[in-house]
């Protein structure tokens, strides 16, 4: 009987299903990307004669920054915006505290408002870490005072930026544990985007996190998760009957400029885990 050589074949199958499984996750990741990114949604919502317009770039390449308030305020708040919506548009809600002697930041994702490239999980962090070294670069803050607020997919990167470097504070408005499972709920892909729940346990800094209990897109469940993940101190504020895009509204714009101030003026050792809702915010039962 004659022999063959399966070596070579074995080889040859192998390469062949290297190269499908290559092409199968740059696909995925590719599919995934356009789910997660939404940059059409905001085009044109402002321009380089925009209030507070800033390229932070480097080496040629524009990353769009939007910043309000004193050029070195108290603290920095660096907002980290939804996957709709773009520098300019996130900061409506925290613009009020740039009239209090806050700077308010905001940096476009690539692809987004006026920043250069496509949207992707690596830009979205290359550009908040940009904002974060030119907040302490040319404005002189130290990284304690700079407090980090990531909305929806912006929790992503908040999260990632808080677990990374040093700052003062984070906020999670309506996070999630993973993009993907925003939908599927456990794990089923071979790629995890945004991992928020394996990386807030690295965050050594305080913790709010804010989340509406009717929220039709990020459930309120994956909040709460998130948050028992958390070090102390930390603290959940859920807000009765709230949604994913009307969260500041159905909580009220005083009930949510005072927390985010109160946070933000507050040191590590002076943020409890509470938890209570927008009617109840403050008389809350400790967990």
């Amino acid at each position: 009987m004659k022999k063959y050589n399966v070596k070579p074949i074995m080889k040859s199958v192998l390469r062949v299903l290297v190269c499908v499984a290559v092409v199968a996750l740059l696909t995925g990741v590719g599919f995934i990307n356009s789910l997660m990114f939404h940059p059409k949604f905001c085009k044109g919502g402002y321009g380089e004669s925009t209030e507070g317009y800033v390229d932070i770039g480097t080496n040629g390449v524009k990353v769009a920054a939007i910043v309000l308030g004193p050029e070195r305020g108290r603290k920095a708040i660096l907002r980290c915006h939804g996957n709709a919506e773009d520098a300019k548009g996130t900061l409506w809600a925290l613009e009020e505290l740039s009239n209090k002697g806050y700077t308010v930041a905001s940096v476009d994702y690539p692809g987004y408002g006026l920043s250069d490239g496509s949207p992707d999980e690596k830009g979205c962090y290359r550009n908040v870490h940009r904002l974060y070294d030119w907040l302490i670069e040319k404005r002189g803050f130290k990284p304690e005072d700079i407090i980090v607020d990531g909305f929806s997919i912006g929790s992503g990167p908040a999260t990632e930026l808080a677990a990374t470097r040093k700052c003062g504070g984070l906020i999670l408005e309506a996070p999630f544990l993973s993009a993907p499972r925003v939908v599927t709920h456990v794990r089923l892909l071979p790629i995890d985007p945004f991992p928020n729940l394996k990386r807030i346990g690295k965050v050594k800094c305080r913790v709010l996190v804010i989340h509406g209990t009717d929220d039709r897109i990020v459930p309120y469940s994956q909040g709460e998760a998130l948050f028992k993940l958390a070090n102390e101190p930390k603290r959940f504020v859920s807000v009765k009957g709230g949604d994913h895009n009307s969260l500041v509204d159905d909580m009220g714009f005083e009930n949510y400029y005072k927390l985010i101030e109160e946070f933000v003026e507050a040191d590590n050792s002076a943020t409890k885990s509470t938890k209570g809702t927008k009617d109840a915010r403050l008389k809350e039962g400790v967990n």
